[in-house]
């Protein structure tokens, strides 16, 4: 039987947690990218993480919000989130929402250069809808608290995710 990874791959280096993605950030694995780092929040608490985006392939909405959501649960706990790599698309979409006013947005590697962790693939789990539909809207209002400009953005996919999370309460 093959195991099917998430396409985020991980490791620690130098007292940080390291974080690549390896195509697409989407609704389909912010679960495990959210899973992971509460895991490592919980165990290795004050330690930064890095999350390399040189070979993801683009991002939605609701992996960068799930993004913006970590990073405050990093905050709490004395730590930080830094995206590197993040030239071109990327980096314009995490702009765009307002993200790089919340943690640091390095087209390049940025203070890592010559970094290079080995990190292991973070294997894809299952997920009901009900919650890869509050994943959603908790990463969607992540983003309006990460900037007011985009609740006229995201107001109708929030409305739409928190009708479906009363319906199945």
């Amino acid at each position: 039987m093959t195991t099917s990874t998430s396409g985020i791959l991980a490791g620690c280096c130098n007292d940080r947690v390291w974080v690549r993605i390896e195509g697409k950030g989407s609704h389909q694995n912010s679960r495990e990218l959210k899973a992971f780092l509460l895991s490592q929040i919980e165990s290795t608490r004050g330690q930064r993480v890095v999350v390399d985006l040189s070979f993801c392939t683009g991002m939605d909405s609701t992996f960068m919000g799930m993004l913006a959501c970590l990073n405050g649960k990093l905050e709490d706990a004395g730590s930080g989130l830094n995206i590197i790599n993040a030239g071109g698309r990327n980096g314009e979409l995490l702009r765009g929402l307002g993200l790089d006013e919340i943690f640091p947005v390095e087209d390049s590697c940025g203070g890592f250069t010559g970094t290079n962790p080995e990190c292991a693939p973070i294997a894809a789990t299952g997920c009901s809808r009900q919650e890869r539909t509050e994943i959603c809207l908790e990463s969607h209002e992540a983003l309006v608290a990460a900037d007011e400009r985009n609740a006229p953005k995201f107001r109708d996919v929030i409305d739409l995710m928190r009708n479906k999370c009363a319906l199945a309460h």
